[in-house]
């Protein structure tokens, strides 16, 4: 029996849950994302998949993961769709004896079907309750399929021990197997009993903007430095004053402010009205800063001397040094190795695709786009820590300069043209 968790306090509750992500997408969250405007957008993804579907020749058995699942809408709107419309690719889901040993007590792992790729045990419950109204759909039952839940990496309750009615109704249909996993390298590649690779299909909707990023800035001299987040205890006057010291700070190799004065008041503003309302001392906060020497995330992915100015042979150098003072550019190193991972997976599958929709650019920007929403209101990321969902946007060139060593990949597609074709 799991014990029962501690009661918190409303805040830190608050805070949980939005680090669970429980209560940060939707109406009553801090954003809404596109499969949760019109179920429209997942039968969109279906047309796309269909189509690398019938290019690979309508494989028989096939692996349809999503990275960082949401409340399950997309993937719920996807079978939904393919169910109904595509039994074909449909049937390719299913498998009654598919699996591949994981290793450990010779335990298998099922390789066909729908794997999740979900760190937080929160949105898992959400995606799991959301593909359980969708089992229960008259239009899904009509057409014989089912699901099978394997949640054996997660410690969230199985809700299907309370209906033994759905055991009985996946004997009786094709039954899809619905996996969680912490880590794309968790989902087996190929059929267990045949050694063969199953195809795999890949959609990635809006996580990359979530990735942590490193983010660098130009100073005078043309040196780059990187923003680094520090804490601060002043009021609005003394970070006013601040900012006119950045540049005698940064010459006696001290830490100096990375912010604009505007930002300092914007980030500053929750704290100090509610000090000033209490009565109360001056408040901490955090702060973006500027280090007095070169990190060695900057040295490496900027490719920059001990000093911050660029190394000879680096072929950015020409659009860095062109740059003015201040500028920002930014880094996303898991979301490449991201997508290498996924090309790998591809290539070691013998076939496959992957769908990656996120908002940014085709390369890197000279701004600084690293910024916070709460209640769907934009805000400074480094307020309300815990409790604010904090983006940057995608460098889509990086992404594919990433993979392109490793495998074909097609242009990258705005997604008003996704959609209106």
């Amino acid at each position: 029996m799991r014990q029962q968790p501690q009661q918190l306090p409303p805040q830190q509750q608050q805070q949980q849950q939005h680090v669970g992500g429980e209560h940060v997408i939707g109406a009553s969250g801090d954003f809404i994302t596109a499969p949760e405007v019109s179920e429209l957008f997942g039968e969109s993804l279906l047309v796309w998949l269909i189509t690398q579907y019938q290019t690979l020749g309508n494989p028989s058995k096939i692996q349809l993961i999503e990275i960082g699942p949401g409340k399950g809408t997309l993937i719920c709107d996807v079978l939904r769709s393919a169910l109904t419309t595509f039994p074909d690719f449909a049937a390719a889901l299913t498998s009654s004896s598919n699996g591949a040993t994981s290793g450990e007590g010779g335990k298998k792992k099922v390789a066909v079907g729908v794997h999740l790729v979900e760190v937080t045990d929160g949105m898992r419950s959400r995606q799991k309750e959301s593909l359980q109204k969708l089992q229960g759909e008259t239009t899904v039952m009509e057409k014989g399929f089912s699901f099978s839940f394997d949640d054996s990496e997660s410690e969230i309750d199985d809700v299907q021990e309370q209906e033994p009615s759905n055991d009985k109704q996946i004997e009786q249909s094709n039954a899809i197997s619905i996996n969680w996993h912490d880590l794309l390298s968790s989902v087996p590649t190929h059929d267990a009993e045949t050694g063969e690779p199953i195809p795999t299909f890949i959609i990635c909707q809006e996580l990359l903007d979530a990735l942590p990023i490193h983010s660098f800035q130009k100073i005078e001299g043309g040196q780059w430095r990187e923003r680094l987040v520090d804490v601060a205890v002043r009021d609005k006057e003394e970070e006013s004053s601040e900012v006119t010291k950045i540049k005698q700070a940064a010459g006696r190799m001290k830490y100096s402010d990375a912010e604009s004065e505007d930002s300092i008041t914007e980030s500053t503003s929750t704290s100090s009205s509610t000090a000033q309302e209490k009565g109360a001392k001056k408040l901490p906060r955090l702060r973006f800063v500027l280090p007095p020497d070169t990190t060695p995330a900057l040295r490496t992915l900027l490719r920059v001397s001990g000093s911050g100015s660029p190394l000879e042979g680096n072929p950015t150098a020409e659009a860095l040094n062109a740059l003015p003072t201040g500028s920002v550019v930014e880094a996303c190193p898991e979301g490449l190795l991201l997508a290498q991972d996924i090309a790998d997976r591809i290539e070691k599958c013998n076939g496959g695709a992957a769908l990656l929709i996120d908002y940014g650019e085709d390369g890197a920007s000279s701004r600084d786009t690293m910024r916070g929403f709460w209640r769907h209101t934009q805000v400074h990321p480094l307020s309300r820590p815990g409790e604010v969902d904090v983006t940057a946007d995608v460098d889509f060139a990086a992404l594919r300069e990433s993979v392109n060593q490793r495998i074909g990949l097609e242009e990258s597609l705005k997604r008003k043209h996704f959609t209106d074709t």
